[in-house]
């Protein structure tokens, strides 16, 4: 009631159907976030095209490539913004920090917009990164301090940085939605912990969404280690290094890295000998869920031929490479 504006009726659908239509409409992973099995089998890929190496340092400043690309960023998901607008970010930067500020003096008040030395917060448009004409623009928030010790004429330092983003998501999904709500379905976030909490506190206050832990599930794992091998003739990846946890006592850990060029040729086999060539109409743009699963089983074949520990008995936890990493707790760089 508090959100509605005086003088108008705004019929507002329920946060559960906002919420089950934007995970399955704008997620492609399948990740833990207690879906049923019906809906998670409707958001299951069995098919991706390759990606393609893409220049972007033109589209986007060095600045915020280089805090994108050499940042490890833990992922949340996040359910539609109620009334945001990207016109009004300053204002919302002003009211965040008050907001820090109060928290942080155990909830003295703080005058919004008032003098505050203490934490500065920005809003920013990180333009460039939208793929689509329905994609709004990536949103970057940073909040800065100053040390403890720090003299008068110290600048401030970043100590948060987290970013709301949505790229490549489903056009009729966005089209769907009532003007007054901005899917933002991505967030990305590192720091403190207790910046992170306010943050998300601040943001589901005002903008009535919910966040939930973005975990990258072992099915998505393997498609990364795929996918980047197949970049390898754009991009060398350098190397494949994949990290497996394996339920014994003591738990055993362990890490297998493969060289590019060796699992680039099994890679090459894979598809060639793959019986899903023939249905492909654009050979080299599609790749397909059995392919990324016999990819995985030579892997561990030629791992249990030397080690005789079965990798497939375990869990998958990170797969890295020169492109990037990701873990199955969430975290990418």
């Amino acid at each position: 009631v508090a959100k509605t504006p005086h003088g108008s009726v705004v019929k507002r659908r329920s946060k559960s159907q906002i919420y089950q239509q934007s995970i399955r409409s704008c997620f492609s992973v399948a990740s833990r976030l207690g879906l049923t099995p019906g809906q998670t089998k409707m958001r299951l890929n069995t098919s991706r095209k390759a990606p393609k190496s893409q220049n972007i340092t033109d589209k986007v400043t060095p600045e915020h490539l280089a805090l994108m690309i050499k940042t490890e960023w833990q992922l949340s998901y996040v359910t539609p913004l109620y009334q945001f607008r990207h016109t009004q970010l300053k204002s919302y930067a002003r009211q965040l920090s008050a907001f820090i500020a109060a928290e942080k003096q155990q909830g003295l008040a703080v005058e919004v917009g008032g003098q505050q030395n203490t934490f500065k917060v920005s809003f920013s448009v990180l333009e460039g990164l939208a793929e689509t004409n329905d994609d709004p623009e990536t949103v970057l928030i940073q909040v800065q301090s100053k040390p403890l010790f720090a003299r008068p004429d110290d600048p401030q330092k970043t100590v948060w940085s987290g970013w709301l983003s949505c790229i490549n998501s489903n056009p009729e999904y966005l089209r769907s939605l009532s003007k007054d709500f901005t899917c933002l379905p991505l967030f990305g976030c590192k720091g403190a912990e207790g910046f992170t909490s306010l943050v998300k506190d601040w943001l589901q206050r005002t903008f009535d969404c919910c966040f939930g832990l973005l975990e990258i599930s072992q099915t998505s794992l393997q498609w990364l280690a795929a996918l980047w091998t197949n970049c390898h003739m754009e991009s060398n990846v350098q190397s494949l290094k994949m990290h497996w946890a394996l339920p014994v006592v003591p738990p055993l850990h362990v890490t297998y890295t493969v060289s590019a060029d060796d699992a680039l040729d099994l890679w090459n086999s894979v598809r060639k000998n793959s019986p899903e060539k023939s249905k492909r109409t654009d050979e080299e743009e599609c790749v397909d869920i059995e392919e990324v699963t016999r990819f995985m089983q030579g892997l561990m074949s030629h791992f249990y031929r030397h080690f005789r520990v079965d990798l497939s008995a375990g869990d998958l936890t990170r797969v890295s490479t020169a492109l990037g990493s990701a873990k199955r707790s969430g975290r990418i760089k």
